[in-house]
């Protein structure tokens, strides 16, 4: 029994229905909408599901790849040189390796000739890779689609194929031709030699033409997938069609650049274009107006004559570098603004000081006193004030802060103030 690893290879091999799968097997907990796609037509076909942990499809799969199933199949059904012609497409184009061991190379191959529409590969039973799991991977289910014949002389096959009306044109790094020179329009056959050693001696000799693909770098030679993929395309571009099912695309021609202008119902005209030209443009009304009716702006005129866009500059207002003043404040003096408040040294000697100026002058004196250290206390008449006691005349005794003259109060207040000041400086 054979394996196939992987979703893309599961798939195709499903749809294609050319084997016989004996059965399928899942990775325990996965899901995702391709893997449910082949979980569903698996269980179409009646194949029967086994969902086993992740290590023992690893173990399976000996290092290939899986991606969470594996289907254990038949193998591939090979078939004969005869039925592949037989059911080649005309003209037909086939594909024959010589020596392709690898199998990620044969696996590439067998893509790319089924993507170019290719009618068969042929494949000789000796020094050529086996349809294994990894060509399957490597062809990403292309395998399945692809019509492969064994035979046991490549040499006699050859032959067969001339007999056939096939012209035989083999790929070689030595070939005296350039291989976008040949003919490929007719039946054909593209001969491809092993990696390393290229095409034996008597292909080599069978084949009607030799072409060789130029190289122009250090390397004397191509992959062998890639060089398939150059000779089956380009058979696909001299043929001129596409011989899948897709379609070819038409080259279509730039389209030139498109203007669009006015309608032909449109009536209005470019005044500026008319005044250009000198001709007479037509007013509001519908009347023709002259070229005097143009108005021309000259540009060189003094600035105190009109022009079209007034009569000159205009000084609104004189930038000035004053002072701004705020409304609710005056300067001393100055016509309009009430006089100023009379001092000490302009009232005559023994007259008495209005009642706001003695009333300015106290509070000027006890925000100094409050800056110094502190209001003093104010003896309230007719109250007794803290540390001190009535005596029998009516005065006052105690040495408490409250008691003595007003200058002994404000000289302790002023001592209280020095020493807190001190504290707060040098600490406690």
């Amino acid at each position: 029994m054979n394996l196939i690893c992987g979703i893309n290879p599961v798939l195709e091999a499903l749809t294609a229905a050319t084997r016989h799968f004996d059965r399928l097997l899942v990775v325990k907990g996965l899901r995702s909408r391709r893997l449910v796609e082949a979980i569903r037509r698996a269980t179409q076909l009646g194949i029967p599901l086994r969902f086993e942990m992740r290590e023992t499809l690893d173990r399976l799969a000996g290092g290939v790849p899986h991606q969470g199933i594996i289907a254990i199949v038949s193998s591939k059904p090979l078939l004969s040189l005869e039925s592949v012609l037989e059911s080649a497409r005309s003209p037909a184009l086939l594909v024959v390796l010589d020596g392709v061991e690898d199998p990620r190379n044969l696996g590439a191959i067998l893509r790319t000739a089924e993507a170019a529409g290719a009618d068969g590969v042929v494949l000789p039973d000796r020094h050529s890779a086996g349809l294994s799991e990894t060509v399957a991977r490597a062809s990403a289910g292309a395998l399945e689609h692809v019509r492969v014949a064994r035979v046991g002389n490549l040499v006699q096959a050859l032959e067969t194929l001339k007999a056939r009306g096939l012209w035989v044109v083999g790929f070689d790094a030595a070939g005296s031709e350039r291989w976008d020179t040949v003919d490929l329009k007719h039946p054909v056959a593209l001969v491809l030699g092993g990696e390393g050693r290229g095409m034996r001696r008597l292909v080599r000799e069978h084949c009607d033409h030799r072409v060789s693909i130029p190289h122009f770098g250090h390397v004397s030679s191509l992959n062998v997938s890639v060089a398939a993929g150059i000779a089956l395309y380009e058979a696909v571009r001299q043929r001129g069609a596409v011989p899948s099912l897709v379609r070819p695309i038409p080259a279509r021609p730039p389209a030139p650049p498109q203007i669009v202008g006015p309608g032909p119902d449109d009536e209005e005209t470019d005044p500026g274009a008319l005044a250009q030209a000198g001709g007479d443009r037509p007013d509001e009304d519908g009347e023709d107006q002259g070229e005097d009716s143009v108005p021309r702006v000259d540009l060189h005129v003094d600035l105190h004559d009109d022009v079209a866009w007034g009569s000159g500059p205009t000084v609104l207002k004189p930038v000035g570098f004053g002072m701004v003043r705020r409304p609710g404040r005056h300067r001393k003096g100055g016509p309009g603004r009430p006089p100023p408040l009379p001092t000490a040294g302009s009232v005559p000697e023994g007259a008495a000081l209005p009642a706001d100026v003695q009333a300015g002058r106290e509070s000027r004196r006890r925000r100094r006193r409050r800056r110094r250290g502190g209001e003093p206390h104010r003896a309230v008449p007719g109250a007794v004030s803290s540390g001190a006691l009535p005596t029998p005349d009516g005065g006052e005794s105690g040495g408490g802060p409250a008691g003595g003259t007003e200058a002994e109060r404000d000289s302790s207040q002023g001592s209280r103030g020095r020493r807190r000041r001190r504290r707060r400086r040098h600490g406690p």
